[in-house]
């Protein structure tokens, strides 16, 4: 793959410069929604509690005990639903328990700056994403 094939796009970081990201205990896989439960673990259930960002992955120690997760920011990818084809400008939403943008869900505060890319996972398989402006958070 070349750093110049605008196609792929590498989870775990994020397309544009404007970014706010944390470190939260868990490890979800990038490109997936999260929330932050009451006793501060990190899930994709949206039950669970108050949504945060978009999981960037294992942090850097990779001890599997936490994470980076983007709360606010711009080209931020998320993995998509099957089957679903975003349209730029549209609003995102979030499926209930797999953290994956979807066609029908819980709308948040995000739009889809792309249409569908080819994801690279950290562990070197592919998925379908979208990047997002999550400016102001989630």
């Amino acid at each position: 793959m070349s750093l110049q094939d605008t196609s792929k796009i590498a989870l775990g970081g994020t397309v544009g410069t404007f970014k706010k990201v944390e470190n939260f205990p868990g490890n979800i896989e990038a490109g997936l929604a999260c929330v932050q439960k009451s006793d501060g673990t990190v899930t994709k259930t949206l039950s669970d509690g108050a949504l945060i960002g978009i999981s960037l992955g294992g942090d850097l120690s990779n001890t599997g005990k936490r994470m980076a997760v983007c709360r606010e920011g711009e080209g931020v990818p998320v993995q998509l639903g099957s089957a679903f084809t975003p349209t730029i400008g549209a609003q995102v939403q979030i499926h209930a328990t797999s953290g994956q943008a979807v066609a029908s869900g819980t709308a948040v505060n995000a739009f889809y700056t792309t249409a569908i890319k080819t994801g690279i996972k950290e562990d070197g398989t592919t998925c379908n994403v979208a990047l997002i402006d999550m400016v102001g958070g989630l």
